[in-house]
């Protein structure tokens, strides 16, 4: 608040005071508090005569644990996931990475067929900070590369890497073109894949299913496949890793919708494959690249590649 303003309320107050000043009310206040304070100590001597003792001993509570006193106290803990609702965790890739250096190893999968990526165009779904589509895109040569997250701190995260990395890049260097930008891949409604058109040769949805899943219910991760097929060019390629269904489980408890929508799902992980193929999406088949080694019990995931007709 400003000087001003102290000010205008000081001068307010003493506007609304209507009673007169003469400059003796300090001596007749302190005579008023002289005969106060001496009818207050008589009646309190009075009344410490009158009162019988009465003294009551109560037992200390017993000494808690200041976890315990906050439970007592109805204070909950705090869960740390309630922001993670879409598996948008900054240190995600400290759970895949091999070794010191930056090595997702997932790449050594994808590394088995390097001609799927060479002088193409990607789309990665889900790519939280960019390391992994950043990785692939210079690894594999590819000519384009766009990054989704809905994560906007994520996105943001993955643009001041790139922007790290061209600044760092030394003369006559290539560098792929790489984009990151902010969205929910799930469309509000069905009818907008009627505008949709094919531009990627190669689309990646490294796990990223569950979360879709959990946010979307079964409607919306359909969608989510219908969409992957139609922004793919003819022959191309849709490389998946899903969750499997184990997983959805310890997650259900992020939020009381996402409870809802897990005990709302028919559609399990082991029907993905066969509604991929189906006529209402159209892929034409389906092989396995491989299962990543090395790496947690829960990480390892078969990636599979659909290839649109």
């Amino acid at each position: 608040m400003s000087m001003n303003s102290h000010t205008l309320d000081f001068t307010m107050d003493l506007e609304n005071n209507n009673t007169p000043l003469t400059g003796k009310e300090p001596e007749k206040c302190a005579e008023k508090r002289k005969y106060v304070n001496r009818d207050e100590k008589q009646g309190e001597t009075k009344r410490l005569k009158n009162e019988e003792p009465n003294v009551e001993t109560t037992s200390r509570p017993p000494a808690h644990s200041p976890k315990k006193r906050l439970q007592l106290n109805g204070k909950t803990k705090h869960n740390k996931d309630v922001n993670f609702t879409y598996g948008n965790y900054k240190h995600y890739y400290g759970k895949r990475i091999l070794d010191k250096d930056f090595h997702d190893i997932r790449l050594d999968v994808l590394g088995t067929q390097p001609d799927l990526f060479r002088g193409k165009q990607l789309l990665d779904i889900g790519c939280n900070s960019g390391h992994m589509s950043i990785e692939i895109a210079r690894k594999f040569e590819v000519k384009s590369l766009v990054g989704l997250d809905i994560d906007r701190g994520l996105v943001k995260d993955a643009q001041n890497t790139v922007s790290h990395m061209k600044r760092q890049a030394t003369p006559g260097q290539a560098i792929p073109h790489i984009q990151f930008v902010h969205g929910n891949y799930v469309l509000e409604d069905d009818v907008l894949l009627e505008i949709e058109r094919p531009q990627f040769d190669v689309i990646l949805c490294l796990s990223v299913t569950k979360w879709i899943h959990l946010n979307f219910c079964d409607s919306g991760l359909k969608q989510a496949f219908r969409r992957m097929y139609l922004q793919l060019r003819p022959g191309g390629k849709l490389i998946l890793e899903p969750q499997s269904f184990d997983g959805y489980k310890r997650r259900k408890k992020l939020s009381e919708q996402i409870r809802n929508n897990y005990n709302a799902i028919k559609f399990r992980p082991e029907h993905f494959t066969e509604y991929l193929l189906s006529p209402e999406v159209g892929f034409a088949e389906m092989e396995l690249m491989g299962v990543p080694e090395h790496c947690e019990v829960g990480f390892k995931r078969p990636i599979q590649i659909f290839t649109r007709s």
